[in-house]
């Protein structure tokens, strides 16, 4: 049988077109993210990092910044976590943690701007699931990041937090799009989408701002 979101329909003029699927929950977000994801990959902390040159002195201000951005952003989740979402994948400060030990470098201080900024971020399960839309796709990312790094002795010797789940990523992340699309109603889809973009951008502007 046809699915009728495949079925074919009849134009005023009499031709036949094939109806579009409505785009998916992922394709939405990916869309509503596109700008937002654009800029800040040229972000030159990022940018850096891409490019598999960064340096010592700027690969350490990379995870200051990632692990304090994750302070702020766990502390907020905690309270607004859906429940389809293994808390135990929310801490990813405990690799950065591990990283700016062996670069022999304390974590900077989380400013209260920081935190009151994902607190307002973090209003419900609905900008639960854009936040966490980011953070995941982020560790996917980072699969990509690690291979340009990969004759860095930099990011060699501190690379808990970029290498994630190595292989089993692409897996991980198969396992949360599925919750996200299973966990989140049409009344939701509207501030998920709004939190996903502020997410990016919160995220330039703290790996941008000149504070270490």
């Amino acid at each position: 049988m046809m699915s009728a979101a495949l079925a074919p329909y009849s134009t005023a003029a009499g031709s036949t077109h094939a109806c579009s699927p409505p785009p998916t929950l992922r394709q939405r977000l990916r869309a509503r993210t596109a700008l937002a994801h654009e800029r800040i990959e040229r972000v030159p902390l990022l940018s850096e990092l891409a490019s598999g040159s960064i340096d010592r002195q700027r690969y350490t201000q990379y995870l200051r910044r990632m692990q304090v951005f994750h302070q702020a952003l766990d502390a907020a989740l905690s309270r607004q976590l859906p429940p389809s979402y293994p808390r135990a994948s929310l801490n990813q400060r405990a690799a950065l943690d591990r990283d700016l030990a062996a670069l022999n470098t304390p974590p900077e201080h989380m400013p209260e701007a920081l935190a009151q900024s994902a607190r307002a971020l973090v209003g419900s399960h609905a900008a639960a699931w854009g936040v966490l839309y980011v953070l995941e796709g982020a560790r996917l990312g980072s699969q990509v990041l690690l291979k340009r790094n990969a004759n860095n002795s930099t990011v060699k010797q501190a690379d808990a937090y970029v290498r994630g789940e190595a292989a089993a990523t692409g897996r991980s992340w198969l396992v949360f799009c599925a919750a996200l699309e299973s966990g989140v109603t049409p009344a939701d889809v509207g501030t998920l989408l709004a939190a996903a973009e502020q997410t990016f951008e919160l995220l330039g502007h703290w790996l941008e701002a000149p504070h270490d």
